[in-house]
């Protein structure tokens, strides 16, 4: 869904299948809010995550403009949620997810990582039940790099030599960036790569982003260890190397700080290995 004002734009009546199977390798948890003001049906894929206990659908009761309406709902449980479990939730937003274009986030108030082409997600068709039981045998892989993820800006705020530890940092995420495209090696499954950006929320991190220089903000960090792997996958695309980027982001407007990132947009290429 596009929400821009009052105008809302659906693009599809289910969640994208591509999204679905990136979200499920990584998160344990999915939710998709309703409301009467739009309600759309579950398809095969939410089904069968609901019936799984990893997708729940809470009702919102809102009124008023439509297209603010469903914004409202997919905020409300946002807020919700981050308020029984701060730092747990995070939004999925971008072009093929939920894109709310104003209302809730201020230009340069918050931090982007991006990571290019350095984690590889299942294809749209493979089927959900495979993903599930790969996931439960390889977790910790998953899970550490999604630690690692949101571990850095809350490292960068809290160390006296704020560069070096973003070096260090950035090795460490090479690493489990590596270690999840080892064991994609081992999926008997279409895999595809794809780009992730994690946005934070600025204001705790000011002392972080002050003290790395400018230069490193814009500049695209190599990740030599995930190259290797991923130069040795057939059909991976050559040319084009992983990296991490920092830059400034949008902010969300009235949530309260927090050291993980709020907002993860998906990005995927069209090779498949």
């Amino acid at each position: 869904m596009e929400i821009q004002g009052t105008s809302l734009r659906i693009k599809s009546t289910n969640l994208d299948p591509q999204e679905i199977r990136f979200a499920l390798l990584f998160w344990d948890q999915l939710v998709w809010p309703s409301s009467r003001l739009i309600h759309i049906m579950s398809g095969p894929d939410e089904i069968f995550l609901e019936q799984a206990g990893v997708l729940t659908r809470p009702f919102y009761n809102v009124y008023g403009d439509v297209a603010q309406g469903i914004a409202t709902t997919q905020i409300s449980a946002f807020k919700d949620l981050d308020k029984k479990e701060p730092g747990k939730w995070a939004l999925a937003q971008g072009e093929n997810s939920l894109l709310v274009r104003d209302r809730v986030l201020d230009e340069g108030r918050g931090a982007l990582v991006e990571l290019h082409r350095a984690i590889p997600v299942p294809d749209k068709d493979v089927p959900l039940n495979e993903i599930l039981e790969f996931k439960a045998k390889r977790n910790d892989e998953l899970q550490l790099l999604r630690t690692e993820i949101d571990a850095l800006f809350a490292t960068l705020d809290t160390a006296d030599d704020k560069a070096g530890e973003l070096s260090n940092h950035i090795v460490r995420i090479d690493a489990a960036c590596a270690n999840v495209l080892k064991i994609g090696k081992e999926w008997r499954c279409p895999v595809r790569l794809s780009n992730v950006k994690a946005s934070v929320e600025v204001r705790p991190f000011v002392t972080a982003f002050g003290g790395i220089a400018a230069y490193e903000l814009a500049t695209h960090h190599a990740l030599p260890a995930s190259a290797a792997i991923l130069a040795g996958l057939a059909g991976a695309a050559s040319g084009t190397a992983p990296a991490l980027k920092l830059s400034a982001d949008f902010g969300w407007r009235g949530l309260r700080p927090r050291p993980e990132p709020y907002r993860y947009v998906y990005h995927f290429y069209s090779e498949v290995f």
